[in-house]
């Protein structure tokens, strides 16, 4: 082989690598969660001693999951509600991920101060604030 040949060859295999590891790199926050969101799950909290019930986006019974334009079911709607009732947006709560879910998701990131990218992970569900209700009455806050 000459040292042209093997220089050449090198970087190939370091191109290749880059972009592999580009690609590890790139794939990594999606695969942090556990699936795309499929359903919600009940969480309690006490207020004022009553418990509240909120309704948490989910992965079957896992709340570590991802959702974004083209989601739908109830997890969708689980969220469009809270986005609705605790941070003043006029959504239609209809399990749909659309352009408006999306740039309500935006402004509740925005005020919430974490990246503002559209999309639901970890770092939004842990952040927003989820309507809590009991019977006809509801209460927003953080998990």
């Amino acid at each position: 082989m000459t040292h042209t040949y093997r220089r050449a060859a090198a970087g190939i295999l370091a191109g290749v690598g880059l972009l592999s590891g580009l690609a590890f790199a790139a794939a990594q926050p999606a695969s942090a969660a556990d699936g795309w969101c499929n359903t919600h799950v009940a969480r309690t909290k006490t207020f004022s001693g009553s418990v509240y019930t909120a309704y948490i986006p989910s992965y079957n019974t896992s709340t570590n999951c991802y959702m974004a334009i083209g989601a739908q079911g109830p997890a969708v709607a689980a969220l469009q509600r809270s986005l609705d009732v605790c941070y003043g947006e006029s959504l239609v709560i209809d399990g749909q991920f659309g352009d408006r879910t999306r740039a309500a998701l935006i402004r509740a990131q925005r005020a919430e101060g974490i990246g503002d990218d559209g999309e639901y992970g970890t770092q939004t569900r842990d952040h927003l604030k989820w309507e809590y209700t009991r019977g006809g009455a509801w209460k927003c806050a953080r998990l």
